[in-house]
């Protein structure tokens, strides 16, 4: 497998769209009701909302590719969390697509997180991961990062518990 991770552009907009949708729809649409998820994607992975995301300072989104096809993807955060104190790099999203599950594209983006938080000179990471998704789960477990919490993700009306987890460097 030849990944290369690389920053997401303005000008990957369209592609960000893409891959978020795709990848948090393959994901979640099998334990979720369709309304739920078509608002999520609707209110959450829009251009607009992304765009927003991707311009503000403290959020940092990456491509995993093979060739130039697009295979997963990163949003990492610098921004104060009221989750968790101290000097953090939260890991706010991290898909793979589903042809790629299980091939490496997964630890090499949750690798380069880390990597990257280390550049920052950051002491901890930390995700929110939903509670029933144990393949999740279990593979954070196995790069060492403990629960230290819960929080609420709203996947369109239905309020949902995540559990934070993290790492420290």
């Amino acid at each position: 497998m030849s990944l290369k991770i690389e920053r997401v552009g303005r000008e990957d907009l369209n592609d960000l769209v893409k891959i978020s949708r795709e990848t948090f729809y393959d994901t979640f649409s099998g334990q979720n009701k369709k309304e739920d998820m078509d608002l999520f994607l609707k209110s959450s992975l829009n251009p607009e909302k992304l765009r927003e995301e991707m311009s503000e300072p403290d959020n940092h989104f990456f491509f995993a590719k093979e060739a130039d096809l697009i295979v997963g993807y990163l949003k990492l955060s610098t921004a104060v969390s009221d989750e968790i104190d101290g000097e953090v790099l939260e890991i706010a999203r991290i898909y793979v697509v589903k042809e790629k599950l299980g091939s490496g594209v997964g630890k090499a983006l949750l690798e380069f997180a880390i990597s990257f938080a280390k550049q920052l000179n950051k002491k901890t990471v930390y995700l929110g991961v939903w509670e029933h998704n144990k393949k999740a789960i279990n593979f954070y477990d196995r790069f060492c990062f403990t629960k230290f919490g819960e929080h609420v993700f709203m996947v369109g009306r239905d309020p949902q518990t995540d559990w934070l987890l993290k790492k420290e460097l």
